[in-house]
């Protein structure tokens, strides 16, 4: 099991959950997704000292919000208060999988193993989560329901945002949580 204090730029970059969960867009109104004071990984700043390192601007690459040590893996979490745009999320994932397998000497075949990504969002600016395939029949309140009952009693998850492609392919896991299914997870892990 890879453990982030061993790198350097983890170490030095640490941070609540919650502050990595903040949304300050609207200076007039700050919003965090997460009230979890557990010490993190501050990604974003990883990318800047990572992109930095290299001469470049911090523009040059994108990243998710944290890192999250758990027992038996390593949790890439995306905090999105507005609307989830699909594209940009995906550029965040392979950016900061790319500078994880660097800075670890790693590779996808381990956070495959030993990696987990979550991106949480804000259900209310998020009601009906699009998946952007061609086909797909629109979502509704009563299809996201049916969907999401299925899955609980079929012990999986319904993944949103179109993220289940990598599921087995580059995570472990993936999970699209509500804040407020995210708070749960993080009471199941007691945190």
């Amino acid at each position: 099991m890879i453990d982030l204090n061993d790198y350097p730029i983890f170490r030095e970059n640490k941070e609540t959950l919650r502050e990595t969960s903040k949304d300050d867009s609207n200076a007039s109104l700050v919003h965090y997704m997460t009230d979890s004071e557990m010490e993190v990984v501050n990604f974003d700043q990883v990318k800047r000292c990572y992109v930095n390192a290299l001469g470049l601007s911090e523009n040059n690459a994108s990243s998710v919000d944290a890192l999250v040590q758990f027992a038996d893996c390593i949790a890439f979490v995306e905090f999105k208060n507005g609307k989830v745009n699909n594209r940009n999320v995906k550029d965040k994932i392979r950016d900061s999988l790319l500078m994880f397998t660097d800075i670890t000497g790693g590779s996808i075949a381990v956070t495959r193993k030993k990696a987990e990504l979550f991106i949480v969002y804000n259900l209310e600016r998020n009601p009906l989560p699009n998946q952007l395939k061609k086909g797909v029949v629109q979502e509704s309140p009563s299809r996201l329901a049916i969907a999401n009952y299925i899955a609980d009693k079929a012990g999986e998850e319904h993944i949103l945002f179109d993220l289940e492609r990598y599921q087995k392919l580059y995570f472990r896991e993936v999970h699209t949580y509500s804040k407020e299914k995210f708070a749960e997870y993080l009471k199941r892990q007691e945190i």
